[in-house]
């Protein structure tokens, strides 16, 4: 009699389930309809295999968006993603029962969803392991297509509809065809074709029955029964698989026996998987392009890379050829960079950038030949703290725009707090001395750590912090962590920050504008339509008159600050800049910028350590002399001094008192500084 109540107990919860199924799905059916469907472009890609090719601009006027576009011979989609399409007359009968076998039996008999193996899956998450399962080939496909992949009865819900839809709309060897042809399969490998190359070097046509279930058996989970990786879990699926096939009569008892004897035996391609290596430039436009297609179409990386890597796209690109090709020159050459005590060689990238526009013009990621696609690059990927590169951001631009200070405000260079016993003062210099008074434009030319906290003190870290997220789109800075002195004032931010972020804030110091960096105009299809469209986005962040008054104290740094001596280019054009140098001597920025220019270059060790042998900052001579190849072998150089407003004037000031005065002749001690005048300020 328990029994009997426990069974229809069960059966009750079972029936309740499924009802509520059924009542969810009707009432999400109706609301939903319209939404149920896959992107059809999705679909269309899922039926391609054609090659995305790169462009840039030969410009005859770069601003004015005047020139043609140039197609980018080198540059192939390799590394990471394997993609071969196959058609569906081409791929065996076998690799199709293996798949079918295991992951969809019901496959020829269903309309997109197996109510059987629905309720199967019920039970299973009210009273197993959880896990919800019961998906068919088709719906497979669906998440696939999408990228949704989210746990969630909605989702579910969602993809079964458009599973249903899919099985109106095509038949089931079309469906076949795009599930084989985009499933992960590990190691890269997306699709059977590119599987059979990679992991037996044949085409799927000539794979054996027992290769066949090995290919089947990844999909379930590519990590773990990776063939490669993990042969023995592969072989008790791929077994798995057999049985299941001689269960449903698709092979022979002969032919089963065999299969299970064969043991698993790769022929790993060699055809250079990697195929071209690409320029550190494409690497970052690739990585750009997947991040905005997930981002504008709702999907996964997988998918956006599915539409990336098949989709015959024409990616059109903000590269300078020119000053590319000098960077990739100079940055394989490793006898362009210095060596510590032990013959090491450390790192180094640099990115040059059009401050008016935010085109990315030219990028290096690392030093010496590159070695793959998609892999580290220190421009683009590395985060580090930024140093005194980040004070001219942080504090000085901000208290300019605010008023609170000018070129000639004095402030007392001394620690904001006492050293004792224990703990030394704080913060103290890069020389360890601290010198008395002295104006904002000493502090920028020398980098003083403690003018920089003071005046930060005066603006306050909420807006300091808010400054660069929102305004200068410095996104790795940390609400939390960040909003201490140490990381706004001095550059020791807790997750660092890219070369890139770092450099193109310096954007807003030519006319007050932040201008957003970008890799690429725009990405059409193999029709012309425009997919992403990625046009220049600019903001005014600061006045014309802080803008140009903060470059000139950043010419002070080049004339005689931090960089004084070593930048040989200023005879040729202005140059402003700042360097940085982050705690125990790990890293060394150089960011600097012409009326034309902007570019940043980090050196470092791969793994963060004192550069104590190698003295001085490399980063400024190696600016120095990519830079100075740059206006060498390009037609830059048209304009020589930076724009200065009107209302900008350079007038004569006594020190240290820092009394602004326009006759100063009987003062024995003077400057000479720029001053920022309106109506009310004569």
């Amino acid at each position: 009699m328990k029994k009997l109540v426990k069974f229809a107990l069960i059966s009750t919860i079972i029936i309740s389930v499924l009802s509520s199924f059924v009542v969810i799905a009707g009432a999400v059916y109706l609301r939903r309809y319209k939404n149920s469907r896959v992107d059809p472009s999705l679909i269309e890609i899922a039926h391609r295999s054609e090659k995305t090719k790169f462009y840039c601009y030969d410009f005859s006027d770069r601003n004015g968006r005047v020139g043609e576009a140039v197609l980018v011979e080198s540059a192939e989609l390799n590394g990471e993603v394997k993609y071969k399409y196959v058609p569906y007359n081409e791929i065996p009968d076998d690799l199709i029962n293996a798949f079918i076998a295991i992951e969809d039996k019901r496959f020829y008999k269903h309309e997109g969803i197996d109510f059987v193996r629905t309720a199967k899956a019920a039970f299973n998450y009210v009273f197993g392991s959880g896990n919800f399962g019961g998906s068919t080939i088709t719906q497979q496909l669906v998440k696939n297509l999408t990228g949704n992949d989210d746990f969630s009865v909605s989702r579910k819900l969602s993809e079964a509809f458009s599973a249903i839809e899919l099985e109106k709309e095509y038949d089931k060897t079309e469906i076949l065809e795009m599930y084989l042809n985009i499933i992960n399969l590990s190691e890269g490998c997306h699709g059977v074709g590119a599987a059979s190359e990679y992991f037996y070097s044949k085409k799927p046509s000539e794979l054996t029955l027992s290769e066949c279930a090995t290919i089947a058996a990844i999909t379930n989970n590519p990590s773990k029964y990776n063939p490669k990786k993990h042969p023995e879990k592969n072989v008790q699926r791929r077994n798995l698989i057999l049985k299941c096939m001689l269960e449903a009569e698709l092979i022979t008892d002969d032919e089963y026996n065999r299969a299970v004897a064969e043991p698993i035996s790769l022929n790993l391609s060699q055809n250079g998987s990697e195929g071209n290596i690409n320029s550190w430039y494409v690497d970052m436009v690739i990585e750009d392009v997947l991040r905005d297609l997930c981002a504008k179409y709702n999907i996964s990386r997988s998918s956006a890379s599915l539409m990336l890597y098949r989709g015959g796209l024409k990616i059109y690109t903000a590269m300078d050829a020119e000053i590319q090709e000098t960077l990739d020159e100079y940055y394989s050459n490793i006898y362009n960079f210095p060596i510590d005590s032990k013959g090491k060689l450390a790192q180094s990238s640099i990115i040059v950038i059009d401050p008016y526009t935010g085109d990315i013009l030219g990028v290096a990621g690392a030093i010496g030949e590159k070695q793959g696609n998609r892999v580290q690059n220190y421009a683009t990927d590395t985060k580090r703290p930024p140093g005194s590169a980040i004070k001219p951001l942080s504090v000085y631009s901000i208290a300019l725009e605010r008023g609170l200070i000018e070129w000639s405000s004095i402030f007392e260079d001394s620690p904001v707090k006492e050293g004792s016993e224990t703990l030394p003062p704080w913060p103290f210099n890069a020389n360890k001395t601290y010198v008395g008074e002295v104006d904002v434009q000493y502090a920028v030319q020398n980098s003083l750590n403690t003018v920089a906290v003071k005046i930060l003190d005066m603006i306050g870290n909420e807006e300091s912090l808010s400054f660069l997220k929102n305004k200068l789109l410095i996104s790795s800075l940390d609400d939390s962590a960040d909003i201490g002195s140490a990381s706004l004032a001095l550059g020791q931010s807790s997750r660092g920050i890219s070369l890139r972020e770092l450099t193109s804030a310096y954007s807003i110091f030519q006319e007050g504008v932040m201008s957003k960096p970008r890799s690429y105009f725009k990405v059409t299809d193999e029709n012309g339509q425009i997919i992403l469209d990625n046009p220049s986005s600019q903001d005014t962040v600061l006045s014309r008159e802080t803008a140009a008054i903060m470059t000139k104290l950043l010419e002070t740094v080049v004339d005689s600050g931090t960089a004084q001596g070593i930048i040989s280019l200023d005879k040729i054009t202005a140059v402003a800049g700042k360097t940085g140098t982050t705690q125990n001597n790990c890293d060394r920025y150089f960011v600097g910028y012409t009326p034309e220019l902007l570019a940043g270059v980090w050196f470092g060790y791969e793994y963060p350590k004192p550069l104590d042998d190698f003295g001085g900052n490399p980063s400024i001579y190696l600016w120095d002399e990519i830079m100075s190849e740059i206006y060498k072998k390009t037609d830059y150089g048209k304009s020589s001094r930076f724009a200065i407003p009107e209302t900008v004037q350079k007038l004569t000031y006594p020190t240290p008192s820092g009394e602004l005065t326009q006759n100063a002749e009987n003062t024995s001690n003077v400057k000479d500084g720029w001053f920022a005048f309106n109506e009310n300020n004569h």
